[in-house]
Formats: C-alpha cells, sequence, structure tokens
C-alpha cells in the first residue's frame, strides 16, 4: 500500500471591515449589499461598516499616519 502525500492548506480568517478604507469603498461596499434581496447581507455590511470606521477612528487617535490595517479581536 502506497501512501498518497497530502498537503496543509493553512486559511486566515476574512474581514471585510479590514478593506474598507475609503468613503468609496465602503460606498461600493453597501451598494453591492443592497443588491442581494437578503435584509441581513446588508445588515452584516453595516456591521462591517462600523467596525471599519471604529478601526479608523482608534488608528487616528492612536498617532498611527498610515494604519492600512489594524485588527481588533
Amino acid at each position: 500500500m502506497t501512501k498518497k502525500a497530502t498537503k496543509k492548506i493553512t486559511v486566515t480568517r476574512f474581514d471585510a471591515a479590514d478593506y474598507l478604507d475609503s468613503e468609496e469603498m465602503i460606498a461600493e461596499y453597501l451598494a453591492a449589499a443592497l443588491e442581494d434581496d437578503n435584509p441581513d447581507v446588508f445588515l452584516s455590511a453595516l456591521g462591517d461598516v462600523a467596525k471599519a470606521r471604529g478601526m479608523a477612528k482608534i488608528a487616528k487617535d492612536a498617532g498611527l499616519k498610515e494604519a492600512t490595517k489594524l485588527s481588533i479581536q
């Protein structure tokens, strides 16, 4: 019997808030969420936007000038 090699897959957690770094990106994200028939999609998108704006404020208050990614867990 031969052993089959298996590949280990590494995944990272995706958080849309990490990518909502401009008013334009937020507007596009919310517009796309509104296209879905499920209202929960839009509500979830609003939560992502709130989280993204909160992170930007924290970065600004901390004096970080170029905070492109701030992860709060």
